[in-house]
């Protein structure tokens, strides 16, 4: 049950975090969620709290990071090949190195090989921490690659030297050659087991996909578990589980064309579902984040003052370090940045968009807690100095990159909701002109797209008089019918004393009580009432009563039939721009007791094929504002997005 609240917190202090992000967005999402996670540290079930490194690399890291290389393209990968040897391999093996000799220059009294440890846990840099800050500007294209690449792949690089020297600092034995062939196996076997396992499992969705099992309690649940297994046998054959994933996810991202055979319903809740997952386990990672820096404080509080100003001089030491190293590998031209020479601005923002986060520090938190029975020697110093650099990663850039770069033009909410809804609109039009399809599903799809206006709320007053006035129509209606001698007298009596007597907060008081005692006649009479009518029925043969029966049915579908139009051509005349969320109100309660008469699954059908047409033309008029120069190619993702969840929450329901 521990575990139960825990979880449940952590995903409420994410979502708290977002809420808090949407309200005041200046200030990073990253800090949000970290400051949720340190009052979350407040709670009993987080006292003391401790990460556990593999439970957090399979159960979070694994699918956000398999996520990531989901969604990179094959033309981006292709160029980011260099980019991944250069940062994630050279440079993070040549960082550990340098930063190993500092720390060791630094702090003479621990051994080389820890100073090698905590070189290791500093050098990955955090794909999550990095599109958080980055996310408020507009990073150049070229070094959003490069950091975005270097990310994803040099975890791997300083997982596998991190366990290389705390290897030889617990066996006190060091052997180069080891140690490279423990690299090689680690890295490469790790993008060979996720090449191949990608392929596997892309091979067996195809295979479900052709067999027609593709529905989404299939495949959604076979997406989400691929990564945890591709993770754990990668980690069981001795290579690393990150890259393996990794590696799966660009295999899957390569052959989505294959993928996208399968259903445009499972493909838009498996879309949703991930974009779903990958949002709380973003948030939740730098939530734990926040929930463990108190026990790493608690840690280092029993020692002097003048330790702790030490080792947080040399975190800063190591941090500015690591920064001139990263602006001189792109100064040199060690890494391209383009078809020229790197400018300064670009090597200074590689430098600082090195960004740190939960990776490092549950590298960190895996240092063993004893050796031979005694405490781990200089074990919370090291965490102590990499929580340091992880934070001073996240505060530097958010501060520096808001004055170095452009903030991003999204568009205020008022220009997309503007032109929401006039892409609705667009749509009901064209519905609307759609003449050869029943009244009752038009209705129905018009409703559902008024749905997607945004702030539209329909005025009680408003609906009232429509409500009055749409009554009048109904009598008159039934009037007209039987003056037509379409309808006999008992039944347009009935139908008629029954309109006037329907209560509305438009009737008034007396008539909202004649109602009431209408309905709530006294037991007596009402059974008196009941015995009269099957006195009556009794006079007749089951077979005559049963055709009373349907010709009373066949005249109530006539009235009904006639006044739903009449309705609903009086609601179109009267509609404006004005009262159109009322009249929308009114007309989904009229289409409603309309619609039980007839809910076959032809009318389903109808309703379903004319509503993916209507996001049809939303697509429509999306395209050719955005051709137009009418919107921004901003606002233009934004509505795609918004119909593509309007969409898919419609498939999902419907």
């Amino acid at each position: 049950m521990e575990i139960f609240y825990s979880v449940a917190l952590l995903i409420v202090a994410a979502i708290i975090s977002n809420i808090i992000y949407t309200g005041f967005p200046k200030i990073p999402l990253t800090f949000y969620q970290i400051g949720c996670g340190l009052l979350l540290s407040l709670f009993p079930v987080f006292q003391n709290y401790s990460l556990y490194p593999e439970i957090f690399m399979v159960g979070i890291i694994a699918p956000l990071m398999f996520n990531d290389g989901r969604n990179t393209s094959s033309a981006q990968f292709g160029r980011s090949l260099r980019h991944i040897f250069s940062m994630a391999i050279f440079l993070a093996i040549i960082t550990a190195v340098l930063i190993g000799g500092l720390t060791h220059a630094l702090m003479p009294l621990i051994p080389l090989t820890l100073c090698f440890a905590l070189a290791a846990i500093v050098t990955p840099t955090d794909s999550m921490a990095f599109k958080s800050i980055t996310e408020p500007v507009e990073l150049p294209k070229n070094i959003s690659e490069i950091l975005e690449s270097e990310s994803l792949f040099n975890d791997a690089s300083g997982i596998v030297i991190f366990n290389l020297a705390l290897g030889s600092f617990v066996t006190g034995d060091f052997s180069f050659t080891k140690g490279l062939t423990s690299f090689i196996i680690s890295f490469f076997g790790g993008l060979l087991v996720g090449l191949i396992a990608g392929l596997c499992f892309v091979r067996l969705q195809t295979f479900l996909i052709e067999r027609s099992m593709d529905t989404s309690s299939v495949i959604v649940p076979f997406s989400l578990m691929t990564p945890f297994a591709i993770y754990l046998i990668s980690e069981t054959l001795g290579c690393s589980g990150i890259l393996a994933v990794v590696a799966a996810g660009i295999i899957y991202g390569i052959n989505q064309s294959r993928l996208k055979l399968t259903s445009t319903n499972v493909r838009l809740v498996t879309s949703a579902t991930w974009n779903i997952v990958t949002s709380l386990l973003n948030g939740i990672v730098f939530v734990l984040l926040g929930v463990t820096l108190p026990s790493v404080i608690v840690h280092i509080i029993p020692y002097s003052n003048q330790l702790i100003v030490e080792l947080f001089l040399i975190g800063i030491a190591i941090y500015l370090a690591m920064a001139i190293i990263r602006f001189l590998w792109v100064k040199c031209n060690f890494v391209k940045t383009g078809n020229h020479s790197a400018t300064n601005q670009e090597a200074f923002l590689t430098a600082i968009g090195g960004v740190h986060g939960t990776i490092t520090l549950s590298m960190a938190l895996s240092l063993p807690l004893t050796l031979y029975r005694q405490g781990f020697p200089f074990r919370s110093e090291l965490i102590f100095v990499a929580t340091i650099v992880i934070l001073l990663s996240l505060i530097i850039p958010s501060l520096m990159l808001p004055h170095l770069l452009p903030r991003k033009n999204k568009g205020d909410q008022s220009t997309f909701n503007h032109h929401r809804t006039e892409m609705v609109n667009y749509s009901i039009a064209k519905v609307k002109d759609r003449q050869s399809i029943p009244l009752v599903d038009r209705n129905y799809v018009i409703d559902m797209l008024t749905s997607q206006k945004s702030g539209q709320s329909a005025s009680r007053q408003q609906i009232k008089t429509i409500l009055s006035q749409t009554r009048e129509v109904e009598v008159q209606t039934v009037l007209d019918l039987l003056s037509n001698g379409q309808i006999p007298q008992q039944i347009a009596n009935v139908i008629s004393r029954r309109l006037v007597t329907t209560p509305s907060n438009a009737g008034g008081f007396f008539k909202r009580l004649k109602y009431f005692w209408l309905i709530h006649l006294p037991n007596r009479k009402r059974r008196l009432a009941t015995k009269k009518r099957q006195s009556f029925m009794a006079r007749f043969s089951p077979e005559q009563n049963r055709k009373i029966i349907q010709k009373r049915d066949q005249f109530r579908k006539i009235i009904e039939d006639n006044t739903y139009q009449r309705v609903n051509d009086y609601l179109d005349k009267i509609e404006t721009p004005n009262n159109s969320a009322a009249v929308a109100f009114v007309k989904n309660g009229y289409n409603f007791r309309h619609m039980r008469i007839d809910d076959s699954d032809a009318s389903n059908d109808r309703q379903n094929q004319l509503l993916i047409e209507a996001f049809q033309y939303e697509y429509s008029y999306v395209a050719d504002a955005l051709r137009n120069k009418t919107i921004s190619r901003e606002v233009s993702d934004q509505l795609n997005q918004s119909i593509s969840t309007d969409q898919m929450v419609y498939v999902t329901n419907g």
